[in-house]
C-alpha cells in the first residue's frame, strides 16, 4: 500500500476491517506493533518509520484527523498550539509574536478567539473540535493527512462545512487518506485510489470508480443477510 504526496487516497471497509487501526499504527500508537511488514517514507533518503516516536512521525509530516477526539483538561488550546508549532519550526514563539501567527486563522474558521484559554477541547462541540484540527493542519502544513471517519459526531450541516474547510487545504504538496465508510466526503475531496480492506488485509484496489461497485456490492451483502 502506499501514499504518494500529490495524490488522495480512500481507505474503505466495513466495521473492524482494520482501518483505523492502519492509521494508529502508522502514526505509532503504542497499541499496534508492526511485526512483519516495512513502513517507510519515500523522501530523499528513505526513512524507516518504526524507529520513529509518534512526535517525530508527525515532525516529518504525518497527521491523523481522529474518529473521536479526546477532551484534555489542564492543557490551554493556545499552549497546545504553540507547542506543536514550536516544534514543527524547531524555534520558540513569543507568547505575542505567536498570537500573531494562530490569530489569522481562528478568524479566518470563525472561532472565537476566547478558545485559546480554554483547556483542549473541554466542553467542545464536535464541530468546533474539527475546527481546532483544521488550525492544527494549517499550522503544522503536513505531508501525509489521514482523516479517520471525520463524520463522527458532527451533524450534517457541521460535517458539510468541515469537509469544504478541509478540502481547501487541498494541494499538490500534500496527501489526504480518507478513511470512511460514508462517501459524500469524496464529493468535495476526490480521490485519486482506493484501497479496500477487509480483516486486516488489503483485498482489493482501484480508481474512484471503485467505489460505485463497492456501494453496490455492500447493498446486496447487507440485503442478503
Amino acid at each position: 500500500m502506499d501514499f504518494e504526496v500529490g495524490k488522495n487516497y480512500c481507505v474503505i471497509g466495513k466495521n473492524w476491517s482494520g482501518k483505523s487501526s492502519l492509521a494508529m499504527t502508522i502514526m505509532g500508537h503504542p497499541k499496534y506493533q508492526i511485526t512483519n511488514w516495512e513502513l517507510f517514507v519515500l523522501e530523499g533518503e528513505n526513512i524507516d518509520l518504526k524507529s520513529l516516536n509518534p512526535h517525530e512521525r508527525a515532525k516529518i509530516g504525518i497527521f491523523v484527523a481522529f474518529q473521536h477526539i479526546p477532551e484534555i483538561k489542564g492543557i490551554k488550546l493556545f499552549e497546545f498550539l504553540k507547542s506543536i508549532y514550536d516544534a514543527k519550526t524547531g524555534q520558540t514563539e513569543s507568547f505575542l509574536s505567536f498570537k500573531k501567527i494562530v490569530e489569522p486563522i481562528m478568524n479566518e474558521l470563525w472561532i472565537s478567539m476566547e478558545f485559546l484559554r480554554r483547556d483542549l477541547n473541554v466542553g467542545f462541540s464536535g464541530g468546533e473540535r474539527r475546527k481546532i484540527e483544521i488550525v492544527q493542519l494549517k499550522l503544522l502544513e503536513p505531508k501525509y493527512i489521514f482523516l479517520d471517519e471525520i463524520d463522527s459526531g458532527l451533524d450534517v450541516d457541521a460535517f458539510k462545512s468541515v469537509v469544504q474547510m478541509m478540502s481547501q487545504l487541498n494541494h499538490e504538496g500534500n496527501t489526504f487518506i480518507i478513511i470512511t465508510h460514508i462517501f459524500d466526503i469524496l464529493k468535495h475531496i476526490p480521490v485519486d485510489h482506493v484501497y479496500i480492506l477487509e480483516q486486516g488485509k488489503l483485498i482489493r484496489e482501484g480508481n474512484q470508480e471503485l467505489i460505485e461497485v463497492i456501494k453496490k456490492e455492500w447493498f446486496i451483502d447487507i440485503e442478503n443477510k
